[in-house]
């Protein structure tokens, strides 16, 4: 996913012990994709929260290669990192296990962190984002069919952490279950089955190639340093096992269906500390702040 993508933010956070980061989710690879739907949707969902559509819009412009009309460009930077999704023509869904934490609040309001943030190739409606916000900590559905926003989001509080993670990471798979129809999931740990997060139906407005990146959108410091540097200072975040469905069958990301067209470079994070490094080509990345 590009340098900017656009992300809205939904449901405030309960506070909770931090979850510790881990560089490669062990336990997370104990959940495997499913081919067909539960009935259960996932605990703890709520509408998304009003007032970030303009930052996850804007800061998905460079990824998308335009800004949507009516959302005009921001001083601020948004780039991206990680595995792009090549469209292959077949292509019907996206899993991954996506770290997750709840140590991380932005200080500064010009800063949203979405990372990891999961959107399958081949047009699909819906992106599951992992959302931090000086207000929110969430993982959040993006509608990119319908609404234009975030319609479904999950507090990351103590509740989600013992039923949706597994080794500092939460499972997550979008699927296409009809024409046109997509469907996200978590894997729910508790009751070993995947809860439905969101459903949504008709045309993308964000194309049909696909990522599981590292993004944010933030304002810059008077010393040229993103204020996200300062955030994610010392914490580890990652996307570990990131597979695709093409044509019914999952595969691991991979040079036969993935890249990294979206990859910003290093310094267009403004944020000399940060590590970052594609540990299994493409199915395995993780960055360091």
């Amino acid at each position: 996913m590009r340098a900017s993508t656009l992300r809205r933010v939904g449901a405030a956070l309960a506070a909770c012990t931090a979850v510790v980061l881990m560089a490669a989710p062990a336990n997370a690879a104990v959940a495997t994709p499913m081919a067909t739907a539960s009935h259960q949707n996932v605990e703890g969902v709520q509408p998304g929260t009003a007032g970030q559509k303009d930052a996850f819009i804007q800061a998905h412009a460079n990824m998308l290669g335009r800004t949507l009309a009516g959302h005009a460009a921001q001083a601020t930077i948004h780039p991206s990192a990680g595995t792009a999704f090549v469209n292959k023509g077949n292509n019907q869904g996206a899993f991954a296990a996506q770290s997750v934490t709840t140590a991380l609040h932005p200080t500064n309001s010009g800063t949203t962190i979405y990372t990891p943030t999961l959107y399958p190739a081949g047009g699909s409606c819906i992106e599951v984002t992992t959302v931090y916000t000086t207000s929110v900590q969430a993982v959040e559905a993006w509608d990119w069919c319908n609404h234009i926003n975030f319609e479904a989001s999950v507090p990351i509080n103590s509740s989600f952490v013992t039923k949706y993670t597994s080794g500092g990471a939460y499972t997550t798979e979008i699927l296409k279950t009809g024409t046109n129809t997509w469907v996200a999931y978590l894997y729910n740990y508790s009751t070993k089955a995947y809860d439905t997060l969101y459903t949504s139906s008709g045309s993308t407005q964000a194309g049909t190639t696909g990522w599981d990146v590292n993004e944010l959108y933030s304002s810059v410091q008077s010393n040229g340093q993103s204020y996200a540097c300062t955030d994610m200072a010392g914490k580890t975040f990652s996307a570990n096992n990131i597979q695709v469905n093409l044509g019914g069958t999952w595969q691991a990301a991979s040079a036969s269906n993935s890249d990294t067209r979206f990859d910003s470079g290093d310094a267009a994070f403004d944020c000399p500390s940060r590590s970052y490094q594609m540990i299994t080509q493409f199915s395995h990345w993780q960055v360091v702040g």
